[in-house]
């Protein structure tokens, strides 16, 4: 005779090992595992594929030949890759889309300007520039971000998010992540003043009242504070919070501020 078939009602009647297994081959994997996106939430998510013209500034070879295998890969051509910016300059055609620079030979602020100066992708444009920084000094950053610089993260990263970072500068977004954002943070973040050209667009996303409860919030104000600065109620400044939330597409106020700084709205 064969062996008794087992209705799944009766589980209860079977030995402990037995219903163990049973209950194993029963579980459904739960597609939005909180655990695993929260691994996630500090990565640069990458955004579309890229191709374009490029060059990496830094004086270790090594971290130079990672840049351009990962930029190569991606199918960027690497015109050059060199110590020098001026070496690198040297070696562009008639258009550079992304300039990698970490430890040039020349001062940074020095080494930017000159690949900044460079012809874009689109006429009248300038190359998407992406510092590595391994000291970051808010005087600097400020600087960096002042000279129009789009991208700035840790020497130290992988190449993952590098490759993300990447992608994101090319499909025309700011990136500021790890240890600058975090510096710049500490020190108080500032309300960016747009240039005439830009006071429209700008305010076309967000209100200038809500522009400057960003600002607060970059500052770590609570709603309270925030109110009293602004000589507001602590219901004024929720509502500006959800309407911030909701035109920045973020749900809390680390992700406002992140997302703020992406988009130069705040320094």
């Amino acid at each position: 005779m064969g062996e008794p078939v087992v209705d799944p009602d009766d589980l209860q009647d079977l030995p402990v090992e037995r219903r163990r297994q049973d209950r194993r081959r029963r579980q459904v994997p739960v597609p939005n595992d909180r655990r695993q996106t929260d691994r996630r939430a500090n990565r640069l998510e990458p955004t579309k594929p890229f191709a374009g013209v490029a060059v990496v500034v830094d004086g270790w070879p090594l971290l130079r030949a990672g840049v351009r295998q990962l930029l190569s890969d991606t199918a960027m051509r690497v015109a050059s890759d060199s110590p020098s910016a001026k070496v690198a300059a040297q070696a562009i055609g008639d258009r550079l889309d992304l300039a990698v620079i970490g430890a040039s030979k020349e001062p940074l602020e020095e080494a930017v300007t000159r690949l900044r100066s460079l012809p874009g992708p689109e006429p009248d444009s300038q190359p998407r520039v992406l510092v590595l920084l391994e000291r970051v000094d808010v005087g600097q950053l400020r600087t960096l971000l002042a000279m129009g610089v789009e991208g700035v993260i840790d020497r130290s990263v992988g190449l993952d998010d590098l490759r993300a970072a990447c992608e994101r500068l090319l499909a025309g977004q700011r990136v500021l992540a790890g240890s600058p954002l975090s510096v710049l943070a500490s020190a108080g973040l500032e309300l960016h003043e747009p240039a005439p050209e830009e006071e429209e667009r700008d305010n076309g996303l967000l209100t200038r009242k809500e522009l400057e409860v960003l600002a607060e919030l970059g500052r770590h104000l609570s709603n309270r504070e925030i109110a009293e600065t602004m000589h507001v109620s602590a219901a004024t400044v929720k509502t500006h919070l959800s309407n911030i939330y909701g035109k920045l597409g973020v749900t809390s106020r680390r992700e406002a501020v992140v997302a703020a700084v992406e988009r130069g709205l705040l320094t």
